[in-house]
């Protein structure tokens, strides 16, 4: 909570925490769900029975509970709303990446020697924009002329990072915002495209047929999109080649063959807009890295890198972290010039009959981009929706002291019925919220400071 505590804040506070027994049942709300910013609350009951004798082997019903409801974690990943439950899916994002350069859970250890490459994929320019260039240099460098809307065409300003003009147009009237806004909203097509380039190219390189190919060998790969201060994105992905029955592949398939695809790939396709208004492209920044065997070291950082971008959304600030209802909503909004205007484009565009289908009114608030953060081809690794079942069977088999079972079994041997009501989003009140997220920051520094004492340990 950053706004200041006023009286009838205050007087909230003192009143939940002078009631020992309330504040508790708060304390345990709270831990149930930790901390999380805008938990849901529900009524109602379930019953776990033992599906091959039908014996009752736990009851639960929120009637039990002190304050007579059961909170649950949002579950939301953008920090901006939620910091637990972005901190939650953060770690499981880093695990499904792990899993996919090491194995475990369920992926087999043997793919830590296939061979695989960390590519970034940038968007192309759409006009010039302030920027930090490399160490020493000026922010735009173009001469002294001007514009044709009579503006400078560079500048010799050395920008700090925390700068409010990084990212902004020069000249917004020569910006490209529609061309930038459709570069998002067909970025998801324009990678469908780059991984059939690939394939084929491997194909070509190996001297096989397309079809020879997806015989022998398949493209996994997990990618993350980074929201650029220009409002633009680019993708970060980590490919793998894997033999086609989930083996290794023929020795022939190289990481450096892997690399070399990708990059001829990514020079020549191209996914064409609606309308005929141009066709998206990749920028002519491009950067490889092998990860294959002999590359140690590069887990955590590539993991943590992949994972850090997952629980972000289109501005630093969280002021698109939600669907917009319409321009005035847009206004409300605290944003910088440029993602305000990649904003109200994005709406209006989404407001053309052609443009129809990208749904972009439905999408304004990402700027276009029309997919989740974070995606991965299905045989990567395992899945989000996997690590979530695995915590779950764990804390139910602790409860029925079953621990050490193997989900597969639990989950035969169980039958979970319940029925619940929504009763609302948030705690109760302002005081509540205000020191929930208060436990929630205590709860990160304890985390951090675990990381950092692991990571000493691990260094000495």
């Amino acid at each position: 909570m950053t706004a200041p505590v006023d009286d009838a804040l205050l007087a909230g506070i003192v009143a939940r925490v002078a009631d020992p027994e309330d504040f508790a049942a708060f304390q345990a709300s709270g831990k149930s769900c930790r901390w999380c910013a805008e938990p849901v609350r529900l009524i109602g009951k379930s019953a776990t029975v033992d599906a091959d004798t039908g014996e009752l082997l736990e009851s639960f019903s929120s009637a039990e509970l002190p304050r007579g409801e059961l909170v649950k974690a949002c579950g939301t990943r953008r920090a901006s709303r939620c910091p637990s439950c972005a901190a939650l899916y953060q770690g499981d994002a880093r695990s499904l990446v792990v899993c996919g350069l090491v194995g475990g859970k369920g992926t087999a250890e043997a793919v830590a020697s296939r061979p695989m490459v960390f590519a970034t994929l940038t968007a192309p320019s759409f006009g010039a924009v302030h920027r930090r260039p490399a160490p020493g240099g000026p922010c735009q460098a173009r001469g002294p002329g001007r514009c044709v809307h009579g503006r400078p065409v560079s500048c010799v300003v050395h920008h700090d990072a925390n700068d409010q003009l990084l990212g902004e147009a020069i000249c917004a009237s020569c910006y490209d915002y529609e061309a930038a806004v459709l570069f998002n909203a067909q970025l998801s097509e324009l990678w469908r495209r780059t991984s059939i380039y690939a394939r084929r190219h491997l194909a070509r390189l190996s001297g096989m047929t397309a079809r020879a190919l997806d015989q022998t060998i398949r493209l996994s790969y997990v990618k993350v999109a980074e929201f650029q201060r220009r409002g633009v994105v680019h993708l970060h992905v980590l490919c793998r080649l894997d033999g086609s029955d989930g083996t290794d592949p023929p020795p022939i398939f190289t990481t450096a063959l892997l690399a070399l695809a990708l990059r001829v790939a990514v020079g020549h396709v191209r996914a064409p807009y609606p309308e005929a208004r141009g066709e998206a492209r990749w920028g002519e920044q491009f950067d490889c890295r092998a990860l294959g065997p002999g590359v140690p070291g590069e887990t955590r950082r590539i993991a943590n890198y992949l994972a850090k971008y997952a629980t972000k959304g289109s501005d630093d600030d969280g002021a698109l972290d939600r669907r917009l209802r319409g321009l005035e909503d847009l206004k409300a909004r605290a944003l910088a010039p440029q993602l305000r205007r990649m904003a109200e484009v994005a709406w209006r565009l989404g407001g053309e009959p052609g443009l129809s289908g990208l749904r972009l009114r439905n999408w304004a608030h990402t700027l276009g981009l029309r997919s989740h953060f974070l995606t991965k081809s299905r045989r990567f690794s395992t899945t989000f929706r996997a690590l979530r079942a695995a915590r779950q069977d764990h804390r139910r088999a602790e409860r029925l002291g079953r621990a050490g079972t193997s989900a597969e079994t639990l989950a035969g041997a169980l039958v979970v019925v319940g029925e619940w009501t929504y009763l609302g989003r948030g705690w109760r009140t302002r005081a509540e919220a205000y020191l929930a997220a208060s436990e929630a920051r205590r709860a990160e520094e304890a985390r951090r400071y675990a990381r950092e004492e692991r990571l000493l340990g691990m260094a000495r």
